[in-house]
């Protein structure tokens, strides 16, 4: 049994997401905030992911299942670098996929 964590990251809103890329998703890890947005802004975007996160469920569970796959893969490889054969692996990703937090990255005005 293995966990694995992936940071997933879109631009707009839910109903119209547009996914980032890895490298992009993991570079908005290392911002740096400029200010706060008022308590109200805060819960109005925030409710519109809470909201939309049904549409967002399908492309999740895709990528946990393509993760799954490709963990699959390096570890068949590393067996048979090692040459360690005759156990069987699978990887079965848990749907749905734990959503750990929702961060909300809005543009200085």
């Amino acid at each position: 049994m293995a966990e694995e964590c992936l940071t997933l990251a879109f631009r707009g809103a839910p109903a119209s997401a547009a996914w980032l890329d890895a490298a992009e998703a993991e570079a908005l890890l290392a911002a740096e905030p400029e200010g706060n947005v008022t308590p109200y802004q805060a819960t109005h975007f925030l409710r519109g992911v809470i909201d939309g996160f049904d549409v967002l469920r399908p492309y999740l569970d895709e990528m946990a299942r393509r993760h799954g796959e490709e963990l699959l893969e390096a570890h068949r490889r590393v067996r048979a670098a090692a040459q360690q054969g005759g156990v069987a692996q699978r990887v079965e990703p848990q749907l749905p996929p734990d959503v750990l937090g929702v961060y909300i990255y809005l543009p200085r005005a």
